[in-house]
């Protein structure tokens, strides 16, 4: 893979970074009322969390087959690759969790009792503080993930400034190159070393 695949992968991952940067805002800022509400609010950050888990896959897969994988370090990177794969997951687990324990305001079975308002309201005070968790631990994992994407992002920027600086150091080592007119003269008119070495 071409140097410059590199630094769009490099790119890539730390607009990745900013989405999760961007998720991670809303997750924390989120304002919903236990019920009907709360799965409407919640929902998209669950499937906007299930989206960036599948890109961060993507990218993983990507950087490894790619030659990235001949370089020193970049087990790292792509362990910590992985790992966002992970927290990211666990973000959507979070925000499932939050659903999960959302009160919803659905009829009871035959022969129990439909919830008067005290009920409705005890069932709201139970849910929220567990919901209210869920929600600062996915928001966590997404801060984590960020973290994590621009970590990659960096490493592979390193690693092209390295490349970059190697070869310009060694184009400034092997001086200009020869014109036909001094390749000619060189032929012509060997070094005194080099008939040294013939002789």
């Amino acid at each position: 893979m071409p140097l410059l695949d590199l630094a769009e992968h490099a790119q890539q991952l730390r607009t990745l970074a900013c989405d999760f940067e961007a998720l991670h805002a809303r997750v924390r800022g989120v304002s919903y009322t236990p019920g009907t509400d709360a799965l409407r609010q919640i929902s998209p950050l669950l499937l906007m969390t299930q989206d960036l888990t599948a890109t961060v896959l993507v990218r993983l897969g990507a950087l490894d087959s790619s030659t990235y994988t001949s370089v020193a370090g970049s087990r790292a990177s792509l362990e910590c690759l992985s790992s966002v794969v992970v927290a990211s997951s666990l973000a959507g687990n979070d925000l499932a969790s939050a659903l999960h324990a959302n009160p919803y305001e659905g009829a009871p079975f035959p022969g129990y009792p439909a919830d008067d308002a005290s009920v409705r309201t005890a069932r709201h005070a139970e849910a929220i503080p567990k919901m209210t968790g869920h929600l600062a631990d996915a928001a966590h994992q997404l801060d984590l993930s960020a973290t994590g994407c621009h970590y990659v992002a960096t490493g592979i920027t390193r690693h092209l400034a390295a490349t970059r600086e190697g070869a310009a150091t060694a184009q400034r080592s092997a001086g200009p190159p020869l014109t036909s007119a001094q390749y000619d003269a060189l032929k012509a008119n060997p070094s005194p070393l080099a008939r040294d070495v013939r002789s």
